[in-house]
């Protein structure tokens, strides 16, 4: 495959991610409207724990750095604790 091609085929990729990060926070944000109805605190370490370890298992399974994987879902979740907390 040509390097442009190669470029095009990380620009979509790329838009994809972005799509479903957009999605991930879509999710987020109707669980933290659950969580306010159930009278739950934003921050459950154990949930947040248990996706870090999904992330972790996916790396290293797929031939990917669990250390840096594991940063990038700290973004996410850090993304989504922001939002629920602006819910309240």
């Amino acid at each position: 495959m040509e390097l442009e091609n190669l470029r095009e085929e990380i620009k979509k990729t790329d838009l994809e991610i972005l799509g479903l990060m957009k999605r991930r926070l879509d999710l987020a944000k109707e669980v933290g409207l659950q969580k306010i109805m159930d009278g739950k605190d934003v921050i459950d370490p154990s949930v947040e724990e248990a996706v870090i370890g999904r992330y972790r298992t996916f790396a290293e399974e797929n031939g990917m750095d669990p250390d840096r994987t594991e940063e990038m879902c700290k973004i996410l979740i850090e993304e989504s604790v922001i939002l629920q907390k602006s819910l309240r």
